[in-house]
């Protein structure tokens, strides 16, 4: 079996213990705004868009409203059931759910308009070839989102082996430099690259998504701890203390690219 085959089994396994702690999570933090969204993608009525490893599909029913149809694909089953629990709770339509591999996406050349990813890539084998493919579906003139984690250089070995730990699953997060240089050598021009901090999420909330095989959970909780009372953020984490309680931080980036 392929490194590549493997890691998805690995995936498969961590999403679907995740699913609805990671769809609780998510639903309670700030949901992207559509009207960010559609400003940053300029989205036509007519279009057709896609996001890839969409998970509960935050972004597929965020862009909704401004397109004619939004095809959500992940890999795991329940996290589709989870996207699909959330579309029947905000009556949005037009948009369906597929399993789907983002290595080898099942649809056409040039099909979408939008193509988006969010909270993804850092969970990929080969991030440059799952890139390639989101190129492949974007027809010539339509945009290509990717939205992730972006430690800082100096941080991002120590965030890399706290963040196996604590998901199996992860890989690498991407610095913002490699992040950019996804679409070195493609037919593509960046139209957009932004950083910033998320506000602090409480430990507990990121450790209830938690299911690690080579420590515990508090394990995990010793090393946040740690962290946050050094005040040095040498995770990479952005780790605080408020009110007694761990906090994390992610440093996230966002790229927009146009198809030539």
């Amino acid at each position: 079996m392929s490194s590549h085959a493997d890691h998805n089994l690995q995936i498969l396994d961590q999403f679907s213990k995740q699913a609805e702690s990671y769809a609780r999570v998510t639903g309670s933090l700030a949901p992207p705004r559509p009207t960010v969204l559609q400003t940053m993608l300029q989205p036509e009525p007519n279009d057709l868009a896609l996001e890839v490893c969409c998970g509960p599909g935050a972004l597929a029913l965020a862009l909704a409203p401004a397109v004619r149809h939004v095809t959500g694909m992940d890999l795991t089953p329940a996290m589709l059931e989870q996207a699909r629990l959330r579309q029947a709770s905000c009556g949005i339509e037009n948009v369906d759910w597929i399993g789907g591999d983002i290595n080898d996406i099942p649809f056409e050349d040039a099909r979408f308009a939008i193509v988006m990813s969010s909270s993804a890539f850092h969970h990929l084998v080969q991030p440059q070839h799952a890139f390639g493919e989101m190129l492949r579906v974007c027809c010539p003139g339509g945009r290509i989102m990717i939205k992730d984690v972006t430690p800082a250089p100096e941080k991002v070995q120590c965030y890399d082996a706290t963040e196996k730990l604590r998901d199996p699953s992860h890989t690498h997060a991407l610095t913002v430099d490699e992040m950019r240089a996804l679409g070195s050598g493609h037919a593509v021009e960046e139209l957009l690259f932004s950083t910033n901090q998320t506000p602090p999420v409480p430990l507990e909330a990121v450790l209830a998504t938690s299911f690690p095989t080579e420590c515990s959970l508090d394990d995990l909780r010793s090393v946040f701890l740690d962290d946050a009372r050094s005040g040095k953020d040498r995770l990479g984490y952005g780790a605080v203390l408020i009110d007694g309680a761990v906090h994390i931080r992610f440093r996230m980036s966002t790229a927009l690219w146009r198809k030539r």
